[in-house]
C-alpha cells in the first residue's frame, strides 16, 4: 500500500496524509476540504493515491452516502463517487450521473469543476482542461459591482464576492482577501473560484499562457514574474451592474418588470457619487450594465451624463442595452456616449420577430430593426467602435443562430455573441432542464448539435464563447442543407 500524500494536496489546506488510514477518515479529510464550496483539482488529481492506499473507499463513500442528510454534504460525496469512477476508467458513466446536478448546480464551481474534471479525463488531449501555467487577466483588471456584492468578473462565472462597494472603500474591496485569494488561483492554476462549465475563455480554451501574458507588457511581466496579488493600481474595466431598472422583462432573467424605488434610487446615487466616480477617474471603460438597461434606469442616465470627455478623458464606454429604447433621440441626449463607445451590444436571442416577442417580453421586433439599423448606421460613422448582437442560446431559439449571423451583417454589426442560457434564479430546475439544450441529456440535444454545424457559425465576426466546444467545421452534405 503506497503512501498517500501529496504537496499539492497539502497546499490546500491539509497535512499529507500517511498511510494507512481508514475509508472513514480518508472520506472526513475530502469532505472537510470541499466544505468550502470552492473547487479543488488537486484533490481530484491524487484520488488515485486514496484508492490505492485506502481499503473500501469508494464501498464506504456509497455507504455514506446512503446514511447522509444534509444536502451539501450528500453533493460532495456524489462528486467524490463520480471522481473515483472516473479514475476507475468509468468517466462518461460519471458524467451522465453527474447530468442532475449539472442543472440543480448550475453555478457552483464546486460542481462544475468536478464535472470539467471529469470531462477532461474523457477528453485527455483537450487543451483546455489543462489550466496550470494559464492566466486569466480579469482579477487583475475588472471589477464588477452589484447591488451588495462586487466581482471580478462576471458573477456568472465568479460567485466569490471581493466585497461590499457601498460599506468599504473601492481601495479596500478591490485588494480584500478574497480578491486576492481569486488572483492566487491563477497562478496555482486550480481556478477555483471560477463556474468552469460556464466562463467562455475556459471553454473556448482561450486563456493566456503566463509567459506570453508575460511578454506583452512591463505591466503584466511585473504581475506575472512577481505573482502579485496585491495591486497597487486599480481596475482597468468597472462593470456597473447594481440597478435592475428595466424595461422589459425578460424570462431569461427576471419574472417581471423592475424599477428601482426612491429608497433604492438614493442608494445608488450615494453609491455613483461617493464610490464610483472617484474610482472610474482611474478606469479605462465602464460598463453600462448587465444587469438591467442603461436608458431605463434614472441612476444610470445620470451616471453617463457625468461621465463626460471633459472630467473623464482616458474613459471609454461598453454599452448593453435591450435595444428599445436604443432610438436617435436617446442618443442624441447622451452627448458623452459619441465617439466614447468602445463597444455597443443589442441582446436579441432570436432572428425573428415571433420568437424575439417571446424570450424578451414586452419588446416589439419592428422597432429593434429599426434600432439596430441605427446602430449599424452610428458604427459605420464612427460613433461606435464596435457593435455586437448578443444571443442567449436555449430550446426555444438554437434553430434561428444562423440566421442571427445573417442578421447582424444585415443590420451593420461588427460582432454577434453567443452564449449558453445561464439560470439566474428565475426558473426552477425543472424548467431550465427543458431550456438548457445544450445539455447532452435535452431531448433536442441532437438537433442542437447540428445546428451548431452552420457553416455560418464560422463567420468570422461570431463570438462562440462557452458554447466553442460544440462547433465543428461543416461537411460539404451540412453546408449545402444550410445553404452555404
Amino acid at each position: 500500500m503506497r503512501p498517500i500524500a501529496d504537496d499539492q494536496f497539502a497546499t490546500a489546506g491539509q497535512e499529507p496524509v500517511e498511510s494507512p488510514i481508514t475509508a472513514t477518515e480518508a472520506i472526513d479529510i475530502m469532505l472537510a476540504l470541499l466544505s468550502d464550496g470552492l473547487d479543488h483539482p488537486e484533490l481530484w488529481a491524487v484520488m488515485p493515491q486514496f484508492l490505492d492506499g485506502v481499503d473500501r473507499l469508494v464501498p464506504t463513500l456509497h455507504q455514506r452516502l446512503a446514511l447522509e442528510s444534509n444536502q451539501r454534504t450528500r453533493v460532495s460525496l456524489v462528486l467524490l463517487i463520480a471522481i473515483c469512477g472516473a479514475h476507475l476508467g468509468q468517466a462518461p458513466a460519471m458524467l451522465d450521473q453527474l447530468q442532475p446536478l449539472s442543472i440543480r448546480y448550475s453555478q457552483s464551481p464546486l460542481v462544475q469543476g468536478a464535472i470539467f474534471f471529469v470531462e477532461g479525463v474523457c477528453n485527455p488531449d483537450d487543451p483546455k482542461y489543462r489550466l496550470v501555467g494559464k492566466i486569466c487577466p480579469a482579477p487583475f483588471v475588472q471589477l464588477d459591482v452589484l447591488d451588495g456584492s462586487t466581482h471580478q468578473c462576471c458573477a456568472s462565472w465568479l460567485k466569490t464576492s471581493a466585497g461590499d462597494l457601498a460599506a468599504h472603500e473601492w481601495q479596500d474591496v478591490w485588494n480584500s482577501k478574497n480578491a486576492q485569494a481569486i488572483r492566487e488561483s491563477m497562478f496555482d492554476g486550480t481556478y477555483r473560484h471560477c463556474n468552469k462549465g460556464a466562463c467562455p475563455k475556459i471553454q473556448a480554451n482561450d486563456l493566456v499562457p503566463a509567459d506570453e501574458l508575460a511578454a506583452q507588457s512591463d505591466f503584466w511581466a511585473d504581475i506575472i514574474h512577481n505573482r502579485r496579488t496585491e495591486l497597487a493600481h486599480g481596475p482597468e474595466l468597472v462593470n456597473l451592474a447594481y440597478d435592475r431598472t428595466c424595461n422589459l422583462a425578460c424570462p431569461s432573467c427576471r419574472l417581471e418588470r423592475y424599477a428601482a424605488d426612491d429608497n433604492e434610487r438614493a442608494r445608488f446615487t450615494d453609491l455613483q457619487q461617493n464610490k464610483i466616480l472617484p474610482m472610474l477617474k482611474n478606469a479605462k471603460r465602464v460598463f453600462v450594465t448587465g444587469s438591467g438597461d442603461p436608458f431605463a434606469s434614472k441612476n444610470f442616465r445620470r451616471l453617463i451624463e457625468q461621465l463626460n470627455a471633459e472630467d473623464y478623458p482616458d474613459l471609454k464606454f461598453q454599452i448593453m442595452t435591450n435595444g428599445m429604447l436604443f432610438t436617435p433621440a436617446q442618443w442624441d441626449r447622451f452627448p458623452s456616449l459619441h465617439r466614447r463607445t468602445a463597444i455597443l451590444k443589442i441582446s436579441i436571442d432570436a432572428a425573428t420577430g415571433p420568437t424575439h416577442e417571446l424570450l424578451r417580453r414586452g419588446a416589439r421586433w419592428p422597432v429593434m430593426l429599426e434600432n439596430m439599423a441605427f446602430a449599424g448606421d452610428l458604427t459605420a460613422g464612427g460613433l461606435v467602435d464596435h457593435f455586437e448582437l448578443v444571443f442567449t442560446v436555449q430550446a426555444d431559439n438554437f434553430r434561428e443562430m444562423g440566421d442571427a449571423v445573417d442578421l447582424a451583417h444585415q443590420v451593420g454589426a461588427t460582432g454577434i455573441y453567443f452564449a449558453r442560457l445561464t439560470n439566474w434564479g428565475t426558473f426552477t430546475h425543472e424548467q431550465y432542464a427543458e431550456k438548457a439544450v445544450f445539455l447532452h441529456g435535452h431531448p433536442d440535444h441532437a438537433a442542437f448539435r447540428k445546428h451548431m454545424r452552420d457553416p455560418r457559425l464560422l463567420d468570422p465576426i461570431v463570438l462562440l464563447g462557452d458554447l466553442e466546444s460544440f462547433v465543428e467545421a461543416a461537411p460539404m452534405e451540412d453546408r449545402r442543407k444550410f445553404g452555404a
